[in-house]
């Protein structure tokens, strides 16, 4: 768990996102208790949401946002922050399952962060880093 308060957790979730996706986070669903109701991956409601097979800038923020609180292993039940949980946005969890960037592990009920998951995040550091800024794919 990051020793961080939500309020430093949004923050950092806007600024990733105006960094790469020129814009703050829309998506910062915090909660005191875990998120009970999302223990499969059927439960996050993606399976036939055919718009989360493009991958944006939004997604890349987002993923890095999300490695930055849990280190590549994303609990269903949502990211423990200074006590508080922090759900991932169910849209980018379905993109980045249906693009081969995280597996969902029903059996740990966490999302992987695959190898291919890991060079997005390189590949859009390295945009950011060059002055390139970032592009959808």
């Amino acid at each position: 768990m990051p020793n961080m308060t939500d309020d430093v957790a949004r923050r950092i979730l806007d600024a990733v996102c105006i960094a790469i996706d020129h814009k703050p986070a829309s998506a910062k669903t915090f909660s005191d208790e875990p998120f009970s109701d999302l223990t499969t991956y059927a439960s996050w409601g993606q399976d036939a949401n055919d718009s989360t097979k493009r991958v944006t800038t939004r997604t890349r923020a987002m993923l890095i946002a999300y490695l930055m609180f849990s280190g590549g292993r994303i609990p269903y039940s949502g990211i423990e922050v200074g006590g508080k949980w922090f759900r991932p946005d169910k849209w980018i969890a379905g993109a980045l399952v249906k693009n081969g960037y995280a597996l969902a592990d029903d059996s740990e009920q966490v999302f992987v962060v695959t190898p291919h998951g890991w060079s997005l995040v390189a590949e859009t550091l390295e945009m950011l880093s060059s002055g390139i800024g970032t592009t959808s794919t």
